[in-house]
């Protein structure tokens, strides 16, 4: 899991670079209330079922993952309940949305997101600080998920202070692993040939899903 995370977040910092613009989310409902979400947990499975964009798909600098997916909490679980692309009809020269769920998942109304364990990163409040990249803004809250294929398994509340504290941390526990070496190494050397601030930035900024985790 961590591999294919980290190839396709690689693949998107490599094609946009810091230059990218700040990206439109996918959306969480908790408790009958809609929030942001900064996470992308169906990324995974799209890798491994190796979905296509269609040919007619409408993407923009805005959301270059060609989708956008909507998840709920409920009884301690996580469940995704639709996703949808836009699609450009040249002929007719307009766009349409349209759910691509069933395609996905045909007979559900909504899954049990199984494959995704990870943190779930959910901004709330007023922005504070807008950053033209990715989900690089800052608000006034956040909470943070742990999900173990599915299932909730912790649940925690932050202002902006303490979840730059809490993100530091984790960090910092992700520094220490052989895993976080092995992939400075790879950044900085062969085929990316990365500065030691260029990858250091990457890893903190485009890994945060897994290392949130730890």
């Amino acid at each position: 899991m961590k591999a294919i995370i980290f190839v396709f977040l690689l693949t998107l910092f490599t094609s946009f670079n810091c230059s990218s613009t700040a990206q439109i989310p996918d959306y969480i409902t908790i408790d009958d209330k809609e929030y942001r979400l900064h996470t992308n947990p169906l990324d995974k499975h799209l890798i491994t079922i190796k979905w296509e964009m269609p040919e007619n798909l409408s993407t923009s600098s805005a959301n270059w993952r060609g989708y956008v997916a909507s998840w709920k909490i409920d009884a301690g679980l996580m469940f995704l309940t639709d996703v949808t692309i836009s699609i450009y009809h040249k002929d007719e020269k307009r766009r349409e949305s349209k759910s691509i769920f069933h395609e996905i998942f045909p007979g559900r109304d909504s899954i049990n997101a199984v494959w995704y364990s990870g943190s779930l990163v959910i901004p709330h409040g007023e922005m504070t600080n807008y950053v033209h990249m990715g989900y690089g803004s800052s608000y006034e809250y956040y909470i943070v998920i742990r999900i173990s294929e599915g299932v909730v398994t912790d649940y925690q509340d932050f202002t902006a202070a303490e979840f730059d504290k809490y993100k530091e941390a984790k960090f910092q526990t992700f520094k220490e692993t052989q895993d976080f070496r092995k992939q400075l190494e790879e950044l900085t050397s062969g085929e990316y040939n990365w500065s030691e601030e260029d990858a250091l930035f990457f890893l903190q900024n485009f890994h945060a899903e897994y290392y949130l985790s730890l």
